[in-house]
């Protein structure tokens, strides 16, 4: 069975909660021991320094070391303390054992030592303090019993074994009450998620909160505007494609109707017939090549082929490509000559970069008007400045140039449907630069593409290695 966050979050926090009250138990059963060996041991060395100072008193009114240690032993009598004194040769002359048993003890060498021994009777610190008396050599051996320690190491066992389980009881409620508290705005939320629709104004709510969830709801809708964007922008774009798809199958099925309606006619009326579909179908083929571009480009699944190349030459072929609409339209196209301008990036889409925008001013030149072209290159950026002698674009519409299915003057678009300068927009930025509206008034508007040179096509030119060209 799966828990659920809540009781996840009570369990560890009661779970964390009883193993550092084990570990500080533990430490503090350790840190008593310690404490209760340290007051053990500066208790045997005062009482040794005491048996050391009476043996030496004893050994100058006394004319034997062995005497003068009996009357210690006797004199000195302290309730769990034990006392021995040896000679030289490890042989006890005197004791006060208490309820310690000096056979059960492992008499220490001669030397100075401080050590636990565990006997019958429990455990016992023994302290071993080598010494001189009369020239002869002595060790005085004092111990301790550990009992009031080890009673008060098991005094914190049983603190702990008492604390435990209150500690745990308050532990659960208390993590239980501390993940309500922290998992109700996010309950609140999951409340206000399920209202939320994708064609409403719905959102989390304008969260004010600086903390995790504040981050976690800006994020969230800020996630949800995208998305709403993006359908936005989905259904309008299905609704401008119908739109537009409607008028040219329109007009194929209408011309087709009006061919049929009679069972024969003249061959002029078919060919007249023919003509119209045949308009109308190429003019489906551009909207609907324009349409994919996009839904590729939208998708991110458009293959952009990057190539060495001359981006002179494509400028001068666009301008002689539309040679044909001047010519229909009666507008003067001035370009170059150019320098060679060396580029990397997709020789097609960067063709139909610059045919677009230069239709497009042609398209907006009064007849008997001009369209300038001008190339340049300036630290590492390609700039094509593409200028018109039109009318210019009112303040109101300039934002608007750029969206889809945008026609400002339809009299004059011919049979555009505002898709060519977003598709050479998305063309510029997927170079990494960029197409703006630089200059508009009465006298004409320009265009600005402005494009970065890939730094390994100048490598090459500087280098002198052989750049692969798509001159004739």
């Amino acid at each position: 069975m799966t828990l659920s966050l809540r009781a996840r979050l009570t369990t560890f926090y009661t779970v964390a909660l009883v193993v550092a009250l084990c570990v500080f138990s533990a430490n503090m059963w350790w840190v008593e021991g310690r404490l209760g060996l340290r007051r053990v041991d500066r208790e045997l060395e005062g009482l040794s320094s005491t048996v050391a100072n009476l043996l030496r008193d004893k050994v100058g009114e006394q004319s034997s070391v062995e005497s003068a240690a009996r009357d210690v032993s006797r004199t000195v009598a302290v309730p769990d303390r034990a006392i021995a004194i040896l000679d030289g040769a490890g042989r006890l002359m005197a004791a006060s054992s208490g309820s310690l048993e000096w056979s059960a003890v492992q008499v220490p060498a001669r030397d100075r030592s401080v050590r636990t021994v565990h006997t019958r009777a429990g455990a016992w610190r023994v302290r071993s303090e080598p010494g001189i008396y009369a020239d002869t050599p002595v060790s005085l051996i004092v111990a301790s019993s550990l009992r009031d320690v080890e009673r008060q190491q098991h005094e914190v066992v049983e603190t702990m074994w008492i604390a435990l389980p209150i500690v745990l009881l308050l532990a659960g409620g208390g993590g239980l009450w501390i993940a309500t508290l922290a998992l109700r705005p996010i309950t609140e939320m999951a409340q206000q998620a399920t209202l939320i629709t994708t064609s409403g104004t719905e959102t989390l709510g304008d969260n004010t909160r600086r903390d995790e969830l504040g981050t976690f709801a800006t994020a969230f809708n800020g996630l949800l505007t995208r998305q709403r964007d993006a359908l936005r922008t989905q259904r309008q774009f299905m609704a401008d494609a119908s739109h537009e798809l409607r008028t040219p199958v329109s007009v194929v099925r209408t011309a087709t109707d009006v061919a049929l309606g009679r069972p024969t006619r003249e061959e002029g009326e078919y060919r007249e017939t023919l003509s119209i579909i045949g308009t109308q179908a190429r003019r489906l083929s551009r909207l609907v090549e324009s349409m994919l571009v996009l839904a590729r480009a939208d998708a991110g699944g458009y293959p952009v082929r990057h190539v060495d190349l001359y981006l002179d030459e494509i400028v001068t072929e666009c301008c002689r490509a539309v040679a044909m609409l001047c010519e229909q339209r009666r507008v003067t196209i001035r370009a170059g000559p150019w320098p060679e301008t060396p580029f990397r990036g997709d020789e097609d889409l960067l063709r139909q970069l610059v045919l677009n925008v230069l239709q497009n001013a042609v398209q907006h030149t009064l007849p008997g008007g001009t369209v300038s072209v001008d190339l340049t290159t300036t630290a590492g950026v390609v700039t094509i400045a593409i200028s018109d002698s039109g009318s210019g674009i009112p303040a109101a519409d300039r934002a608007r140039i750029f969206e889809r299915f945008v026609r400002l003057d339809a009299a004059r678009t011919g049979n555009g449907a505002g898709l060519g300068l977003p598709i050479a927009r998305w063309i510029a930025e997927t170079h990494g630069g960029s197409l703006v509206l630089a200059a508009s008034g009465p006298e004409g508007s320009t265009f600005r593409i402005d494009l970065v040179q890939q730094q390994s096509a100048q490598q090459r030119e500087r280098t002198g290695d052989e750049v692969p060209t798509v001159r004739p």
